[in-house]
Formats: C-alpha cells, structure tokens, sequence
C-alpha cells in the first residue's frame, strides 16, 4: 500500500478513536488534511563527444540541463575543458583511455604510463572528477528518504499540537514533538544546500560553472551498485610490488604507508556498505512492517509508528552514504596502486549524516 494512503489511514483511526473521546471532529479532519573505444586518443574522445551528445533542456525560461548519463560521461567531459591532454591522451590510446574513465585503473600498463609525459594529469583529473560525482550523486539519492524522515515528524508533530489544543496532552509533551520536528526540519534544509554545493562542485570540475547561460545538473538516479566481493588483500599487494618496482627507492615507502591506509579504507567501507545493505536495512524493514502490524492491532500508538518511519528512511539514508563511501575509497585505493597519493582519505560518515567526503575532491 501507498505509504502516504497507510498514514492517512492511520491517522483517520485515530481520529475515530479521538472522536469517541469527545474531541472535535473538525479538529481532526484538519490534521489530518495537513499530514496528508579509442586509437587515437584526444580524436577518439571527440567522436565519442559526437556520438553522445550532452543532452540538454532548454525553454525560454528555464536554463539548460547538462545531462549525465553515468560517471564515465563526467570523466569525458572534464578532460575536453584541457585541450592540453590531447598528445598523452593521444598517446595512451583508445584501450587505455576507456580504463582510466570507467575507473578500472588496476588494468593500466604501468610500464606505458610511466613513458607518456603529463599522464599523470589524465589520471588526477579522472580521480577528482569521478569522486566529486559520485558524492554529488548520493546527496540527490539520498533526498526522498530524507524528505520522508521530516515529513514522519512533522506529522507527529502536527498531532500533538491538535492533541494539546483540546486538552488531551501536555505541553511538555507537545513541546518535545515540535523540538524533534524542527531538528528534522534543519537536517533536510542542511540536505538541500548539500545537494545543491554537490551539483555546484561537478559544474565547476566540468567548467560549466562561470556561463552567461545558466546550467542545471541531471546526475545518474543512484550509485554504482556494491560488488559482490571486494579486491583481495594479496592482490593488492601484487598490484604494488610492480608499482614499487617503477618507483625510486625513497618513494616506495611512503606508496607502502599510504597502501595500506587506503586499503583500510577500502576494506572497511566495503563491510559497512555490505552490513547496510544486508543487515540493517532489512533489520529495519522487519520492525517497520512490524509496527505497522501492531498499530493496526492498537498495541502501539502513532508516534511509535512515525518514529519507526523516521527510522527506516534515516536507514536508507545511511546505507546510501556507506556505498558512497565505499566507491570513494576505491577511487583512492586505484590512485595508490598507480604510484599516487589522494590530497586526503575518506572519512567513513557515521549514521544520520554526511561525512566530510561528500564534498568531493
């Protein structure tokens, strides 16, 4: 059942309920209304700019929509704004243009691109660009579940308040709902503006920022799934026995040290991603789907319900954050096992917020 219907629905039985009580109907019905590939390199990336176009949207009175239909568009996008990679693009080719956008930067020939001058900018730009967009994306994911969190308070709240004005709460008690209706309130304004600061940081890494012409952001409708399992241990540390092979003596140590941070990282975000999706989430649906069945029993009241609702969007919101966490440490963790340092680690949020890394890099 639609879960806007089953509120209401909920709500309409405690009103009945409320009726019985003498409270005034109109009172209620109030209430109740208001919850309601690439050879040539540089060359190739323009026809693959040809053959995929930007889609954009334009009214008179609207501006355009900069339309990405997947990360790897993002990458593609960024690189066009540095004309000055056309020759190590060029010079990488086709097969190994194509890994650095889609991110699988544990297949690169490192033995290339350590002979191709100004690679390393190809590679720092598609790092930058992928992290900034995937923290872009679990902000615009996250929004709904978001919104549902505020809107269970705010119908609490507004019960309350119906119930304190005929005499049937306390104002201790009406108070207490209203202060937990205006904290959800701030945490979906805080929400909006980092949706809108994320989508901001991908029009400037693409240069679409400073433009006569207003620019809107359509980002991909959520992340890359989480994988089924994750880069083991010793093939990581395979990966960087060759790269420390094509590094001077004194720089092997520091890529050892930041390895093994990364891969901390990477390991850690992958078991909180996976907990997220595996146990919590479901973990929450069942007590939801339980409340629910007790509410309709009269064993629970309605505030244990929207509290339950309120639970169960913040879980979504929080599994969303722990996959982006995830994909942003793997972005790192391929960056080490080319030899390079990211400008800063990502630090793994804890539940009900966003981490410092979903402003990107």
């Amino acid at each position: 059942m639609n879960k806007k219907i089953l509120l209401v629905s909920h709500l309409f039985l405690l009103a009945s309920l409320a009726q019985a009580q003498q409270t005034p109907d109109s009172e209620w019905r109030q209430a109740n209304q208001l919850v309601a590939e690439f050879p040539r390199g540089h060359a190739d990336v323009l026809k693959w700019e040809q053959a995929n176009p930007v889609s954009t949207n334009t009214t008179d009175n609207k501006p355009a929509t900069l339309s990405l239909k997947s990360i790897d568009d993002a990458v593609y996008l960024a690189w066009q704004t540095h004309p000055d990679l056309a020759k190590p693009m060029s010079q990488l080719g086709r097969a190994e243009v194509g890994l650095i956008a889609s991110g699988q930067w544990q297949a690169l020939s490192l033995s290339k691109l350590r002979k191709i001058d100004d690679a390393d900018e190809v590679i720092g730009i598609a790092h930058a660009t992928r992290k900034t967009v995937l923290a872009a994306i679990a902000v615009e994911q996250g929004l709904p579940s978001q919104q549902e969190a505020m809107q269970a308070d705010e119908a609490a709240a507004e019960l309350g308040t119906r119930l304190a004005k005929v005499g049937n709460w306390s104002k201790l008690q009406d108070a207490q709902q209203q202060l937990s209706r205006l904290a959800s309130l701030q945490q979906w304004q805080r929400s909006q503006y980092t949706a809108l600061q994320s989508r901001a940081s991908v029009l400037k890494s693409l240069q679409q920022w400073n433009r006569s012409t207003p620019q809107t952001l359509a980002l991909p409708a959520s992340l890359p799934p989480l994988p089924t399992s994750m880069l083991s241990e010793q093939s990581v540390q395979t990966r960087l026995n060759t790269v420390a092979d094509t590094l001077p003596l004194g720089e092997q140590i520091g890529m050892r040290a930041n390895a093994e941070l990364a891969y901390s990282a990477y390991r850690t975000a992958y078991t909180l991603a996976k907990d997220s999706q595996q146990q919590v989430l479901k973990l929450r649906q069942f007590i939801y789907d339980e409340t629910v069945l007790r509410y309709n029993g009269m064993l629970m009241n309605t505030w244990e319900l929207l509290a339950e609702s309120r639970a169960r969007a913040l879980a979504q919101v929080d599994a969303i954050n722990a996959l982006r966490d995830f994909w942003l440490a793997e972005a790192d963790l391929q960056l080490v096992m080319l030899g390079h340092v990211p400008e800063s680690f990502v630090s793994l949020a804890a539940g009900g917020g966003d981490s410092p890394a979903a402003a990107g890099h």
